[in-house]
């Protein structure tokens, strides 16, 4: 057998070993440590920070957004610097218990915060600038996905 094959044969074991150790690895989980909240229990995934990096410097952020300050006292926030001199890391969480919804009014808050922060105002997709859509089954599927987005942040 020549160096060549070697090589080639204990690439192959390596490659395998590495996936077998990955695949168990994978279903190893310590708590709070790089798990999505939809994972946790309720009460876990209501005291989990919930974060948006904001390219500003953080004095401007001593006052809060009108987003995040409509939630009032029931959220704990703090403003640090973000890692790498990406701008500043905002981030809240309720100080008791939270609902779903509530999670998601807060999800909200934060990505509205770092628009009127960086941008200036709420970037919006409604009203429709080209005006109304006709009524069709695709079309209020689409209108509910929309409305369900703003919420989670994704469509």
């Amino acid at each position: 057998m020549d160096l060549d094959q070697v090589i080639g044969r204990a690439a192959g074991l390596t490659s395998n070993a590495g996936a077998a150790l990955l695949g168990r690895l994978q279903h190893v989980r310590l708590p709070g440590v790089g798990t999505a909240s939809a994972k946790d229990d309720p009460a876990t995934a209501a005291r989990r920070w919930r974060a948006v990096t904001v390219l500003a410097e953080p004095d401007r952020l001593a006052d809060l957004p009108s987003p995040l300050a409509a939630l009032g006292d029931r959220v704990e926030t703090r403003v640090t610097p973000a890692p790498g001199d990406k701008g500043t890391e905002l981030a809240a969480r309720f100080r008791g218990p939270a609902t779903d919804d509530d999670i998601g009014r807060l999800r909200q808050a934060l990505r509205e915060a770092k628009q009127l922060v960086e941008v200036g105002e709420v970037l919006r997709m409604d009203p429709r600038p080209h005006g109304e859509r006709p009524d069709t089954p695709g079309g209020r599927l689409l209108d509910g996905a929309v409305a369900a987005s703003r919420r989670e942040g994704l469509l």
